[in-house]
């Protein structure tokens, strides 16, 4: 199964490469794209870490019903805390950039799994795909817990596989075994334990991963011990501040169930049959979906556990009637670690023009890498122009309050978390007369920028697509309302979803 290629010396250049180029080409997206492509990113991580930090945010249902746990946004103000006291504000991309640097883990796992497979043309192969990939690409910075969640177990699955594979691969002796692969089984642990706490969802997955390492650590007792409490501690972390904050050991969690199971309200948001993922996965990656399909197949016999994760997160996600694609992201490093590792053996046995082999490899995974990539960034360019435009008038130095009368587009804005330097209050107006009823308030607004017949003293900004910023007011003459825009979008939202509003 595993035979390490100890001849293939590891070309240390190639690697810091590797490093520099993933952590440029991740953080670049957000921040030369700024986006939210799902509303989640902003309105249930970064809005209730703006909430705890300055004491306006938007507040979502979930948040009113308590399906939320707290954590994740109590580290994000954390971090915003030190960034303010260093005068650098609270911008967004400084919690993007930092789960861009973490997500560097998952591309050292993916080149560790490379080279044990097929030395340096597994190491190639992998470091590549785990560099370029689109869906780890963006992946990378976004700021839902099913992406981080994800991220994270996948992380924690693949080290477990390396920590299984080292020794039998014969490039370590029993010595080290002894001594390092402890380490290496309890980081994997915990890090399963910490994406499947932040994302309940994933815990089968994360049992099924914990539970396969297990098995292979059966004449170790004392590791699986280790491993147990490694992957026990985060979980109970979660639940501890569920305990503080509500009064309920992992309370966000029994009304998370209770809500969008007892309840149904998941599926006022839309229902998908049980074969929503594979579609969606072949339309986002089209001819890329063929390619990983093959050599993931090819590859299942071969690496068994991470196939088998990867599958149960895509099953007991398809027996949900309610379907996002970004709540199966932890299967996608896995599929992928699983097709590059056959990928790169596969090519390490390539006879045909053999001195060129790298080159050839390299230039496909680019080339079919920057093939997929356009999908993904035209789905953000078609969804950041609210953003944009936010933060073109949050440098606007008159600017006292803003409004946003775009009805449903509203999840496309950035709440509060974008305003980084000081707070203005921002206002939601799903239709004509609530937008009269808050004149006085704002003095700039955001809205259809060809169904906008603005008076002549009103001057247009900036446009982005069918949006324009505009400046209607020299200044604000009515008192800020810092709630109304929750206040607002709970009200549109409860008229779409029935009994969301009731909650």
């Amino acid at each position: 199964m595993w035979d390490m290629k100890k001849n293939n010396g590891i070309n240390v250049s190639f690697i810091i490469f590797i490093f520099v180029i993933s952590f440029l080409y991740r953080f670049s997206i957000p921040y030369f794209y700024p986006a939210a492509l799902r509303a989640d990113e902003v309105f249930q991580t970064l809005e209730p870490a703006h909430r705890l930090l300055t004491g306006h945010g938007v507040t979502t249902w979930e948040w009113q019903a308590g399906i939320r746990n707290w954590l994740f946004p109590d580290m994000i103000a954390g971090v915003w805390r030190v960034t303010d006291a260093l005068g650098l504000g609270h911008s967004p991309l400084w919690i993007q950039g930092i789960l861009c640097v973490l997500s560097l883990g998952l591309v050292a796992v993916f080149m560790a799994l490379g080279a044990i497979v097929a030395g340096r043309t597994g190491l190639v192969a992998c470091g590549l795909v785990g560099a370029l990939w689109p869906d780890l690409v963006l992946g990378a910075s976004r700021t839902t817990t099913e992406v981080l969640g994800g991220n994270l177990l996948a992380l924690g699955t693949l080290l477990g596989v390396v920590a299984h594979a080292l020794p039998s691969a014969g490039a370590f002796t029993v010595s080290w075994r002894r001594s390092y692969d402890v380490a290496l089984y309890g980081a994997a642990a915990f890090f399963i334990g910490c994406g499947a706490g932040l994302r309940f969802q994933l815990m089968p997955a994360g049992l099924l991963a914990l539970a396969w390492m297990a098995w292979w650590l059966r004449r170790r007792p004392a590791v699986v011990a280790l491993m147990a409490v490694a992957s026990a501690l985060p979980v109970a972390g979660y639940g501890l501040v569920d305990l503080h904050t509500s009064g309920t050991f992992f309370g966000s969690v029994f009304r998370n169930v209770h809500a969008n199971i007892g309840q149904n309200i998941a599926a006022t948001y839309g229902t998908a049959p049980f074969y929503f993922y594979i579609v969606d996965l072949l339309g986002r990656w089209q001819v890329g979906f063929a390619i990983v399909a093959f050599f993931f197949l090819r590859g299942c016999r071969q690496f068994p556990m991470p196939s088998a994760v990867a599958g149960i997160i895509i099953l007991s996600h398809s027996v949900i009637g309610h379907k996002e694609p970004s709540f199966i992201y932890g299967a996608i490093p896995l599929l992928l670690a699983v097709a590059a590792m056959r990928f790169g053996e596969w090519m390490d046995h390539v006879s045909v023009l053999r001195p060129g082999h790298w080159a050839m490899m390299g230039l496909a995974i680019v080339s079919l890498s920057g093939f997929v990539q356009q999908n993904y960034l035209a789905r953000i360019r078609n969804s950041n122009a609210l953003i944009h435009l936010q933060q073109v008038a949050a440098r606007q130095k008159d600017l006292c309050g803003l409004a946003f009368p775009v009805r449903g587009e509203w999840a496309h804005t950035g709440g509060y978390s974008y305003f980084s330097r000081r707070d203005v209050p921002i206002y939601f107006a799903g239709d004509g007369p609530s937008l009269a009823a808050l004149s006085g308030g704002y003095n700039y607004i955001i809205t259809y920028g060809r169904a906008w017949s603005s008076p002549p003293e009103d001057s247009a900004i900036a446009c982005r697509r069918e949006f324009c910023l505009f400046r209607v007011a020299p200044a604000c003459t009515a008192p800020p309302d810092y709630d109304q825009f929750s206040q607002g979008m709970t009200i549109y939202e409860s008229r779409i979803h029935q009994g969301i509003g009731k909650l």
